[in-house]
């Protein structure tokens, strides 16, 4: 049966690779839906690209954690 320090501990983790994605998806709609009022991002394409591969990669921990810790 696992701890509840190593509950919690993954609960954090999770909670923080969710806020990360939350973070970049806002990011990620703004450049969306406001490309003119985001300013100094001449290579618009590449950059919400480049939020989607982080969103990838804390989707990605998270299902580590599930499918490997739980």
């Amino acid at each position: 049966m696992p701890s509840p320090q190593r509950q919690s501990r993954l609960y954090a983790i999770q909670e923080h690779c969710r806020a990360h994605i939350l973070i970049l998806k806002e990011e990620v709609s703004l450049f969306i839906d406001h490309p003119v009022g985001v300013s100094g991002h001449t290579s618009f394409l590449k950059d919400v690209e480049d939020k989607l591969a982080e969103i990838a990669e804390y989707q990605g921990m998270l299902d580590v954690i599930e499918k490997e810790f739980k």
